[in-house]
């Protein structure tokens, strides 16, 4: 009985050998069998030479379209979960590449400065530092020109989460080119800006002795009653490096100007100039006035009087 049983089942799943749709296991059972059953071997070539197709019961039919159709969507059930796996994967990698690799900008309050290292002949910047947050490791540092005002530089610090067990990197360091002139923020994108390096102050005697140098040459100034400012970053007229100041007239009895945390203030009246007063940087120090109406630099002080009017006039 049960080797004919054995036989019926082998039977049924001939027409699935033969179409190769049998998992290993099955194909590997009937494969066995036949080389063992003279009858089903039998059976199983006259199948496959197509001789007693006719005697195939519908039974025999049903199972073998039942077979393929489950087959097919084994095979389709499998591309898809491959698909959706390696979806997942791809996904969770770059989440964890982003979250413990790349990290994302870090607010300067998180971070401090330890020194900048200014070179005076190659005008490039070093900045040192560190972030203040545990578990998290600086990832990169970048520097970048702001997009509003070409005279200023941020810094941007990349930090993301370290991996249990490995060790934070903390500092940081970052070499700025062609500094000079320039403002320098440590900045996150967004959020917040900390002014980490002014040229224009740690170049404080020098600007000065500059600007004491245009009250001297300019006899239509005034150091009393003339203020001169100094304007973001170098400008290079005639292939010359210098600074240019902005002048404000003082008006009103008695007035008088004085700085006061880094701002400008008098106890009259400001009259801001429509012009500028460029100097270059080496010796001998060329003075120009660049005016406002024309877009020109011209090298005659005697406008400086005629301006005063107007802006008394005013």
């Amino acid at each position: 009985m049960n080797e004919k049983y054995n036989c019926d089942v082998i039977r049924d799943l001939l027409p699935g050998y033969i179409d190769h749709i049998l998992s290993d296991t099955g194909s590997e059972l009937v494969k066995n069998h036949l080389g063992e059953c003279e009858e089903c071997h039998k059976f199983y070539t006259e199948m496959e030479e197509g001789i007693g197709k006719d005697d195939l019961s519908a039974h025999d039919t049903i199972a073998v379209d039942a077979l393929k159709k489950i087959r097919k969507r084994m095979n389709r059930l499998k591309i898809t979960i491959g698909i959706l796996a390696g979806i997942l994967f791809i996904f969770l990698l770059f989440a964890a590449f982003k979250i413990y690799v790349i990290g994302k900008p870090l607010e300067t309050g998180y971070m401090s400065i330890s020194d900048t290292i200014y070179d005076e002949e190659t005008g490039q910047l070093t900045v040192n530092g560190e972030i203040n947050l545990h578990s998290f490791h600086v990832s990169k540092v970048v520097w970048e020109e702001d997009k509003n005002d070409p005279n200023i530089v941020n810094v941007i610090v990349y930090c993301a989460e370290t991996l249990p067990f490995a060790k934070d990197k903390t500092n940081f360091s970052v070499v700025i080119p062609d500094i000079k002139g320039k403002k320098v923020y440590l900045a996150c994108p967004e959020y917040d800006r900390m002014e980490i390096y002014d040229w224009l102050t740690y170049h404080y005697e020098e600007v000065e002795s500059l600007k004491n140098e245009i009250y001297s040459k300019i006899s239509e100034l005034s150091e009393k009653t003339d203020a001169l400012s100094c304007g973001q970053g170098i400008t290079t007229v005639e292939g010359i490096e210098g600074i240019s100041f902005y002048v404000q007239f003082i008006y009103g009895e008695d007035a008088s100007y004085w700085w006061f945390n880094g701002m400008l203030t008098t106890d009259g009246e400001f009259v801001p100039a429509d012009f500028e007063i460029w100097i270059s940087l080496k010796e001998p120090h060329k003075i120009l006035i660049y005016d406002y109406q024309t877009g020109e630099y011209i090298d005659d002080f005697s406008i400086i009087p005629n301006r005063r009017a107007v802006g008394d006039d005013s």
